[in-house]
């Protein structure tokens, strides 16, 4: 946009990772209200009902990923103008109306994400990506677009995998091989925990804030 790039200063978003922590005590509770069953894996997505999330995608990737994980189950968080057509598309096929939900929006997230096995965040533009934030504090594997800030986020080999956004194979691959791989979701997770609260955590925005003020009051 035309401004100097020794103007700008990069200060990262913060999540907070006391509120958002790997700790599934809720998990019964969780199982119960989902219905999910002792021997089923879950994936979550937790995004504005709008096109640029990657809903449409993440529901052509889940034949091939029922097909190699039948006990699988989908949970669609959230609410927007297009909640009535992935409503309609998904009562629509039994076989997703079977494994998938969409509970619409929910303020009880901290208690909900570190039950999730993965979280999917398929978008095709995004600005950063909270919600991958928080899951990614709670130790959840995540897999997402290559899209606007996700890639800060998701380090591929680390703490998630990064496909191109609209990829439905690469999509169904991905989420195949971390519920394939409890290790590789458990590795991932404990990652993901490390890298938010290095670089995500309040006190790392915080400092990153301070620094600016630093560096301009250096300069008068």
């Amino acid at each position: 946009e035309g401004v100097p790039a020794g103007k700008l200063h990069c200060v990262l978003s913060a999540v907070d990772t006391q509120q958002y922590q790997p700790n599934r005590q809720h998990l019964d509770w969780f199982r119960q209200t989902f219905e999910i069953a002792p021997d089923e894996l879950v994936i979550g997505m937790v995004a504005q009902f709008i096109n640029r999330k990657g809903h449409q995608t993440l529901l052509d990737a889940l034949p091939a990923v029922f097909a190699a994980h039948p006990r699988t189950k989908v949970l669609l968080f959230g609410q927007g103008p297009i909640w009535d057509d992935i409503h309609a598309r998904v009562n629509g096929s039994p076989a997703l109306a079977a494994r998938v939900q969409l509970p619409g929006f929910r303020r009880d997230l901290d208690q909900i994400l570190p039950c999730l096995d993965v979280l999917a965040h398929p978008a095709f533009m995004e600005g950063l990506g909270v919600s991958l934030l928080q899951a990614a504090a709670c130790g959840v594997p995540l897999v997402g677009g290559r899209a606007g800030g996700i890639p800060e986020i998701i380090q591929p080999g680390l703490n998630g995998e990064l496909i191109e956004p609209g990829d439905v194979a690469a999509l169904a691959t991905a989420l195949n091989t971390l519920l394939g791989s409890s290790d590789l979701r458990q590795s991932y997770g404990k990652a993901g925990r490390g890298w938010v609260e290095a670089r995500f955590s309040i006190a790392a925005m915080v400092q990153g804030n301070l620094a600016v003020y630093t560096r301009t009051l250096k300069t008068r």
